[in-house]
């Protein structure tokens, strides 16, 4: 029995049921095989080629949305050109549009009006349904004269192709910005607004009478045959309406092959991962669009739900002829794609790569996808989650500042973290070299050289700074000193008192950190005694045994209130000359002629 509750999808295994044709949709019906956008929102220009399924993949703010609302959004301009005969029209008679002033989804700037102006874009590229003849379509967008019209220029290659993409009764896209949160009560529709929700995105609001009207259409036994494919069990659905005697529409659902009447459960119950395939499968069989757009729909979905969704959106492209393209940061939807699914990676608004799928799998698991840039030659990954105190070390030195760069990582599980790095290099386009950064957290010479041999076996160099951590750099006297132009006296004196008045921390912290390594690395004991390191009788540490974060926080407050630090400046805001000095000796071992980086 599954336990609709929790969704029932535990046991099942995404199937790649598109490999046996081959990256290939056999149909008729038109085929989209890429889409250019340029000027809109988040995208200056980028053209994105389309698999059965195409995974968009990136950081936050890296035009993967973009690209879904800017197709929806060009095929709502042409379809309402059509249905009113006009190429310029209000903005209310849209079906969909992201914002509420459409003249804003220009990139950097508003859409004009001029011919020669800013406009959007979007240019379908495929093969006509009746001939095959390869085809594009271009669907441009600009500001309308007037208040609040929007102009619409479309132009195409090939006699019908555009025209099923225009053609306003029928949803050539169906755009699915969220698939949980069904409201609790649903009012009966007719078809007309049923439609009318799911070209503005809002499909969810009338997910009960989608599945209705599909009850009523005879399509109800196929949405059970999907659903309960995926759930590997056999589902039911019960739709309760008397239009005589109810105002809501009542969904239930229950697994099994015989359930009972009280084992059926109302929409509410249903589990996350259940609703969306169901939302899925509904829309599709309702709709039956060329293109199904969904934005993120592993958004608060468990790990083990995310491969059965997977599953799901390849059934969809399989059995109705329908690309799906979905925008994700889930690497388990990516790893369990067949092989006919393309993966997409997103960075500044454009496509930077779609054969990179190995890579891709490796940033998304270090958290660094939309931090590199392919044509880097050297990469230095950190461990710090504010990386900015090395990025200014890294800009104080001008021979290096435009050949390197800084990305932040996941984890510091040593093993695994060097295989993934070496398997990384590996698949990048250009020979790249790598550097780990970790702080030094009052590791021994004999420990770090331990925990760097993972790394070292497998060609990476590892930079470990001599002080606890980048922060202690912020405040060294001599870099304190120049920070707020005072002497290293005076704030020798100021420096002396924040240790003073934190020492019992201070020690806290060197004991706990001291505590780890010798857990780690001198179990059968061997390792330096913590006292002899730094002796219970000495109250001025040298600046390795500080802990700077705290020095620097508890120092940033005294400076600002003997006046010497303003509330605008930190001690982190100027590069530390000390810290630039140590990565550039470990930047001058690489197999990298100096000339080629000056």
């Amino acid at each position: 029995m599954v336990n609709l509750e929790t969704d029932g999808l535990e046991a099942y295994e995404a199937t790649p049921t598109l490999e046996k044709l081959g990256g290939q949709i056999e149909s008729p019906r038109l085929q989209i095989s890429a889409v250019g956008i340029q000027n809109f929102k988040k995208i200056e220009e980028t053209r994105i080629e389309l698999g059965p399924i195409t995974y968009l993949v990136g950081g936050n703010n890296s035009g993967k949305s973009s690209v879904l609302q800017a197709i929806h959004t060009a095929v709502s301009c042409a379809q309402a050109s059509v249905e009113i005969g006009q190429q310029v029209v209000a903005e209310a008679s849209l079906r969909y549009s992201p914002v509420a002033d459409f003249m804003l989804l220009g990139h950097n700037s508003p859409y004009t009006n001029n011919s020669g102006g800013k406009r959007g874009a979007v240019e379908f590229e495929g093969l006509a349904a009746d001939t095959g003849e390869q085809s594009t379509y271009r669907i441009e967008m600009y500001k309308g004269r007037n208040h609040n019209n929007v102009g619409v220029d479309r132009r195409g290659s090939v006699q019908g192709f555009g025209q099923i993409i225009c053609d306003p009764k029928k949803l050539f896209s169906v755009y699915v910005p969220g698939l949980a949160g069904v409201p609790h009560r649903e009012e009966m529709s007719g078809y007309a607004a049923v439609f009318r929700k799911a070209a503005s995105g809002d499909a969810n609001l009338v997910f009960r009478n989608i599945v209705r009207l599909l009850s009523e259409r005879g399509k109800l036994g196929k949405l059970e045959e999907l659903v309960g494919d995926v759930l590997k069990s056999n589902v039911s659905f019960r739709v309760n309406f008397d239009s005589e005697r109810d105002l809501y529409v009542d969904i239930q659902l229950a697994a099994g092959s015989a359930p009972d009447s009280k084992e059926f459960l109302p929409v509410d119950l249903w589990g996350t991962g259940l609703l969306q395939i169901t939302q899925i499968f509904a829309y599709v069989l309702l709709f039956e669009p060329a293109l199904l757009l969904v934005d993120e729909p592993d958004n608060h979905l468990h790990p083990s739900r995310q491969k059965s969704l997977g599953a799901a959106l390849e059934r969809v492209a399989e059995e109705f002829n329908c690309k799906v393209i979905v925008s994700t940061h889930s690497r388990h939807l990516i790893t369990s794609a067949s092989e006919a699914v393309k993966v997409v990676w997103m960075k500044n608004g454009s496509a930077v790569a779609d054969s990179e799928r190995e890579l891709v799998e490796i940033l998304m698991d270090l958290g660094a996808l939309d931090q590199l840039d392919l044509s880097t030659k050297t990469v230095i990954y950190t461990e710090d989650e504010n990386p900015n105190i090395l990025k200014q070390a890294l800009n104080y030195l001008s021979d290096w500042k435009d050949s390197v760069e800084v990305i932040t990582y996941n984890g510091l599980n040593n093993s695994t973290i060097a295989a993934a790095f070496k398997t990384m290099v590996d698949y990048m386009p250009l020979s790249t070299n790598v550097i780990i950064h970790r702080d030094r957290d009052f590791l021994t010479k004999e420990e770090l050289k331990t925990w760097s041999e993972p790394f070292l076996e497998q060609g990476i160099k590892v930079f470990c700074p001599i002080l606890c951590d980048a922060e202690s750099y912020c405040v060294i006297e001599s870099h304190v000193a120049a920070v707020t132009n005072k002497s290293s006296s005076d704030v020798k004196l100021i420096k002396d008192k924040v240790i003073s008045d934190n020492m019992e921390i201070l020690r806290k912290k060197f004991r706990e950190k001291r505590r780890y390594a010798n857990g780690k690395y001198n179990r059968d004991g061997g390792g330096p005694r913590t006292d002899d390191l730094w002796p219970p009788t000495d109250n001025y540490p040298s600046d390795d045994l500080l802990y700077g974060k705290l020095v620097k926080e508890k120092l940033e407050i005294e400076l600002r209130r003997a006046g010497y630090l303003n509330k605008k400046v930190s001690l982190d805001s100027q590069p530390s000359e000390e810290l630039a000095k140590e990565l550039e000796q470990v930047l001058n071992t690489l197999n990298i002629a100096q000339e080629e980086v000056r």
